[in-house]
């Protein structure tokens, strides 16, 4: 479960770039702290179950809050008709307590921190660079599978809950396929 967590978490956390049929929009407001800088996700499209493989440049313009960081994740399955997925057990449209999910996956995060004992809240400024992270996609079926295959379109909003100001924000179009 927390490799989908991750990978959407992931996954939405570069701007505007093409490769194969995913494509990803940095959409901060002109006031944004985090600027996400390029990425990739592997295969493209992905191929559900299996893995991907994902990495990010993104920075961190000034120190993020101690606590109260909210990654607000929104899935919208294109077709064959657009419907928005719910979260349901942590997946899907979700929110997430960043900082608590750091430090709930401290192997996972810690060594893209440009120093890994700075790992954790608050986030500091400066460049984070992950490259070429393996994500095992559980299998969860053919059922699932056959759900999740088709065009999705992604947004994730990284939100201070202290203030309700947004500091960067996301959206990825991408396509699921059955392994090939």
């Amino acid at each position: 479960m927390e490799s989908i967590i991750f990978f959407l978490g992931i996954a939405f956390l570069a701007p505007a770039f093409t490769h194969g049929v995913s494509r990803f929009t940095d959409c901060g407001g002109a006031d944004k702290i985090i600027t996400f800088k390029d990425g990739s996700v592997l295969p493209d499209p992905v191929q559900y179950p299996g893995n991907v493989t994902v990495s990010v440049d993104m920075e961190v313009l000034k120190d993020l809050p101690i606590s109260d960081l909210d990654m607000k994740v929104s899935l919208m399955k294109l077709d064959p008709i657009r419907r928005n997925l719910p979260c349901i057990h942590g997946v899907g449209s979700c929110s997430y307590d960043f900082c608590e999910h750091i430090e709930n996956f401290r192997d996972i995060y810690c060594p893209y921190f440009p120093d890994p004992d700075d790992c954790g809240c608050p986030i500091k400024a400066g460049t984070y660079n992950m490259r070429n992270s393996l994500v095992a996609m559980p299998n969860l079926g053919e059922v699932f599978a056959k759900i999740l295959q088709g065009h999705f379109e992604g947004n994730i909003t990284f939100v201070d809950k202290a203030t309700n100001t947004e500091l960067g924000c996301c959206i990825m179009n991408f396509e699921i396929t059955p392994p090939q």
